[in-house]
């Protein structure tokens, strides 16, 4: 009696593809021959194969869900559907073609299992299954990405066990960050996933990495923000000041009658292709002395500047 393809993997017929390639997996590291101990682990291991390799083909899946267990008959033209047909899994009368030359059906056929024999010939052959990509995030500093660092990365994944088990695994490896690298950039590191079975590959892990923003710093993308603080004096007449960046100090034109919050670019000095933006604070000295306070008292005579006036409507 053939098997339920759906019920070999344990999902239901309604199952997404992404719920039957994870109950593949589990079942084929649970029956994997080269780590499974029952009795009968490599014909378990087959029947799943078989059921994964048609259920994860959308056409083949169509013709399965419509003819059960004699969806190669149909996929190879045998069918003809009358208005007695039944669909499902059950038993359903099979119409053929009726007349006198059955050359080019038997064509057909021949030429549709001579390609089933083959694939599964070569299934046989050997039972090796390539471990799954990892992906885990990676934090650093502004500086750290300008100039690269190394670090030691402990991470936990999930993965199945040779019981079928899903349980929680840690790794533990050092990296290296290139310098120049930009913020949420994926860094894949060749064979360093999950281990493959039965001679199966590794997985790779993707690291992404995440530029973290500091007292100093904002980062938002590949650009970067930066406050930096200016004197009334500086706002007002304008000034060339030393500005810190990540690229170092460079020195920044400020252009006159500037007011706070005014935000300035420099070019290609942000994160990778990113730009750097200084946002100007214009900051007041404190009026301590006589002498300082008797200066505020005549710059609001001499000024008559009223910053509210919009506000009000005066």
């Amino acid at each position: 009696m053939e098997k339920d393809y759906y019920q070999l993997l344990g999902v239901a017929k309604t199952a997404s593809d992404a719920e039957i390639k994870k109950a593949y997996r589990r079942l084929a590291k649970k029956y994997h021959p080269d780590v499974s101990t029952e009795a009968n682990a490599e014909e378990k291991f087959k029947e799943v194969q078989d059921a994964y390799e048609v259920l994860k083909d959308t056409e083949k899946r169509k013709l399965y869900d419509q003819y059960g267990a004699n969806w190669q008959h149909a996929k190879a033209g045998g069918f003809h559907q009358g208005g007695n047909t039944q669909q499902g899994h059950g038993n359903h009368q099979q119409h053929f073609y009726q007349g006198s030359d059955f050359g080019g059906y038997e064509d057909i056929f021949g030429e549709f299992f001579r390609q089933q024999h083959k694939e599964r010939q070569g299934r046989k052959q050997g039972f090796a299954m390539n471990g799954q990509d990892l992906h885990t995030k990676v934090e650093i500093s502004v500086d750290d990405a300008l100039t690269g660092v190394e670090r030691e990365l402990h991470f936990a994944y999930q993965t199945v066990n040779e019981e079928g088990m899903v349980v929680e695994k840690t790794k533990r490896l050092k990296v290296k960050i290139p310098k120049a690298v930009g913020n949420h950039q994926q860094i894949r590191l060749k064979g360093q996933g999950e281990a493959g079975v039965g001679g199966g590959l590794s997985g790779n892990l993707y690291l992404e990495i995440i530029v973290q923003s500091d007292k100093q710093h904002k980062v938002v993308g590949n650009d970067v923000y930066s406050h930096i603080p200016i004197a009334p004096w500086e706002a007002a007449l304008g000034a060339e000041i030393n500005v810190p960046t990540p690229h170092g100090q460079m020195k920044l034109k400020v252009p006159e009658h500037k007011q706070s919050g005014k935000k300035m670019r420099l070019k290609g000095k942000g994160l990778a292709d990113g730009d750097f933006y200084v946002v100007l604070d214009v900051i007041l000295p404190p009026a301590v002395s006589e002498a300082q306070k008797a200066f505020y008292q005549n710059m609001a005579i001499e000024m008559a500047f009223d910053p509210r006036k919009d506000l009000l409507g005066a």
